[in-house]
């Protein structure tokens, strides 16, 4: 059966943050304490891990329950441009922590793309966050086939592209960020 997955990242105002934000992270907590997430991804930094198994990791728990993520994201309004990537039978995160690797990758905040950061911790991620899309064009190149190896397709549609205007926007406006994978 073919799917399709959603990337969203959305400026979130401080209000919707602050209403939304103690669950999201608990969801978050939990699932990147489980013991099982914790040794994969711990296996994953050591070693790496062929892109099937990265899979388990990529997708994390605030895409369990769409209705509710559109209830957050309805909350934030027209706060700022979003970024939306898809991809189809994978999870779009899955090929952008695939092409940038585990040391890159851990510069994000959130786990692989589920993410919820205040306007303070927006601010404060910028430069990681720049750091983590600083590619010479060797790397970049790299790191696209790498992706594009993950998610078995020939169209990244924006995939390294879409984060840093979102977040640099946000932390312009001082704004904070929902972001979540799910298959709407």
């Amino acid at each position: 059966m073919s799917y399709q997955a959603m990337w969203f990242l959305i400026p979130a105002p401080a209000d919707v943050v602050e209403r939304h934000g103690p669950r999201l992270r608990a969801l978050l907590d939990a699932h990147a304490a489980d013991p099982g997430n914790r040794a994969l991804r711990r296996r994953w930094e050591r070693e790496g891990l062929a892109p099937e198994e990265l899979e388990e990791l990529a997708v994390g728990p605030l895409g369990e329950d769409p209705d509710g993520l559109y209830a957050v994201w309805e909350d934030c309004g027209t706060a700022g441009p979003c970024a939306a990537v898809q991809a189809r039978n994978r999870y779009p995160v899955l090929g952008l922590a695939h092409g940038l690797g585990p040391e890159r990758t851990a510069g994000l905040p959130g786990w692989f793309g589920d993410v919820v950061v205040g306007p303070e911790e927006v601010r404060a991620a910028l430069p990681a966050v720049e750091a983590v899309f600083d590619l010479d064009g060797a790397e970049r190149r790299a790191a696209e086939r790498r992706a594009l190896d993950a998610l078995r397709t020939d169209d990244l549609s924006g995939l390294f592209d879409a984060v840093l205007p979102v977040w640099r926007a946000a932390a312009e406006a001082g704004h904070g960020l929902i972001g979540a994978q799910f298959v709407p």
